[in-house]
């Protein structure tokens, strides 16, 4: 019988190389679990963005449904400079605002997936005035109240992430 004899270069990985790759290979693993728990942090503020925005179109939608004269007479008064209604419930003022407010209550103050909202209809008294000391957008302006709709989480820290801000017009019922 012929014994093969293998030579002195002998081949396969020994255990320093080993340790290497698994070091190489733990490293990397760690960066992508980082990257990855960023990533889903983004994601659900995001998600959370997206719930306020829609939060905010929802309170203009209804504000711009609302009889015109007296939100222009609420903020024809220059103390009143938002709509704004505590979770406790609307005062006098704002609420002969709405048609009703108990739904006004509803719509500035919503809870959703059980996280509470506040959501407040400010009056760009600036702007306005602009558009009315402008002649080409006098007429506009007259019939037109510019509001900035801001949602922000009741125990949200202060963040861009937990406040989103819509801006639109409250319209007078020759408008719309």
């Amino acid at each position: 019988m012929k014994w093969i004899r293998r030579g002195t270069d002998e081949s396969g990985l020994t255990l320093v190389e080993v340790l290497a790759a698994l070091v190489i290979l733990s490293v990397v693993s760690l960066v992508l679990t980082s990257f990855f728990t960023n990533a889903l942090t983004y994601a659900k503020g995001n998600q959370s963005k997206t719930v306020m925005v829609n939060l905010a179109r929802n309170a203009l939608f209804y504000m711009e449904k609302q009889s015109y004269e007296p939100i222009h007479t609420y903020f024809a008064n220059t103390t009143n400079t938002a709509i704004t209604c505590p979770v406790s419930g609307c005062d006098a003022n704002v609420s002969q605002l709405a048609e009703d407010s108990s739904i006004l209550q509803q719509i500035l103050n919503p809870n959703i997936n059980n996280v509470q909202y506040t959501i407040s209809v400010i009056y760009q008294r600036d702007m306005h005035n602009d558009m009315l000391n402008n002649s080409d957008t006098k007429n506009m302006a007259e019939e037109l109240l510019p509001v900035l709709v801001r949602v922000e989480k009741v125990n949200g820290t202060a963040s861009a992430r937990n406040a989103a801000e819509v801006e639109g017009y409250i319209a007078s019922e020759r408008v719309r």
